[in-house]
C-alpha cells in the first residue's frame, strides 16, 4: 500500500506508517460500512439501543484510541506506552488533540492547568480572582490546579469537588448554549456552594438573567456533552 503524499511529516516519529495509515483508513472504512448498513436496513437498525451504542461518537473514540494503542505498543516495548499516555507519545498534533479531547472534557492550557492558573479556593474564601503558582499545585480528574498558597491547597486538598469549577473550567453562558467557550478567570460568581466561570462580563450577565433556567439548560449540555462536543 504506498502513502507517498499522504502529507508533509507522514514518514516522522512511526517506524511502520502504512501500519498507522492502516488503522486510521480502517476505522474510517468502519464507519462508512455502518453508515451503508443504516441506509439498507434503516427499520432494523435505527432504534436499536445496541446501534446507537455502537455509532455514539465517544465508543467510536474509544475504538480508535484502542487501535491507535495497539499499533503503538507493537512498535515499541509494551511496557512503555500505555492508552492513558497516548495523547503525549504520539507526534502527530490533531491526533493528540483528537484523543485528548475523548478522554477528558476539561478546559485545560497546553501543562493541563485549569483555570488559566488561577486558585480555585481564592474563589471562595477571598471572593476574588487570584493567580496560583506551580509551586503549589495538585492534580484532580485529569486537571492540574494551582493555589497562591500552601494553605489553600490543604483547603482544596481536603475537598476537592467543593472548589472544582462546573463544567469543566468552559464557560457558563456558553454552556447554556451548547458551546465549550473559553473564560476570563476573573469573571466568576459562585451561587449555592459552586463555582462558575464566564468568557466575559456580557456572557455572565446573559447567564445570570436567568440563573435557575440557564442552569438547567447547562447541566443538561454537559450530561449530554457526548452528542454534541466532538
Amino acid at each position: 500500500m504506498d502513502f507517498a503524499g499522504a502529507g508533509p511529516g507522514i514518514d516522522e516519529g512511526f517506524g511502520n506508517t502504512p501500519r498507522l495509515a492502516s488503522v486510521i483508513t480502517g476505522s474510517i472504512q468502519l464507519k462508512i460500512n455502518m453508515n451503508r448498513i443504516h441506509q439498507a436496513y434503516p427499520a432494523h437498525v435505527s432504534g436499536g439501543t445496541k446501534w446507537k451504542a455502537l455509532t455514539r461518537p465517544s465508543t467510536r473514540h474509544a475504538i480508535m484510541a484502542l487501535a491507535l494503542w495497539a499499533f503503538a505498543a507493537y512498535g515499541s516495548s509494551a511496557s512503555s506506552i500505555a492508552p492513558a499516555s497516548i495523547g503525549k507519545n504520539l507526534v502527530y498534533p490533531a491526533l493528540q488533540v483528537w484523543l485528548e479531547k475523548g478522554a477528558h472534557k476539561l478546559n485545560l492550557d497546553s501543562n493541563g492547568v485549569i483555570l488559566k492558573g488561577y486558585d480555585p479556593v481564592a474563589y471562595f474564601t477571598q471572593k476574588k480572582a487570584v493567580k496560583g503558582s506551580s509551586k503549589y499545585q495538585t492534580s484532580y480528574k485529569g486537571a492540574i490546579y494551582y493555589f497562591s498558597s500552601a494553605a489553600d491547597l490543604a483547603t482544596f486538598k481536603k475537598s476537592p469537588s467543593k472548589y472544582v469549577p462546573q463544567y469543566g473550567g468552559f464557560c457558563a453562558n456558553g454552556m447554556a448554549n451548547r458551546k465549550a467557550s473559553d473564560i476570563d478567570p476573573s469573571v466568576f460568581f459562585v451561587l449555592k456552594g459552586k463555582l462558575y466561570v464566564c468568557a466575559s462580563p456580557d456572557a455572565e450577565k446573559e447567564f445570570r438573567s436567568n440563573e435557575a433556567a440557564n442552569i438547567k439548560k447547562a447541566d443538561q449540555n454537559w450530561d449530554q456533552e457526548d452528542r454534541w462536543f466532538y
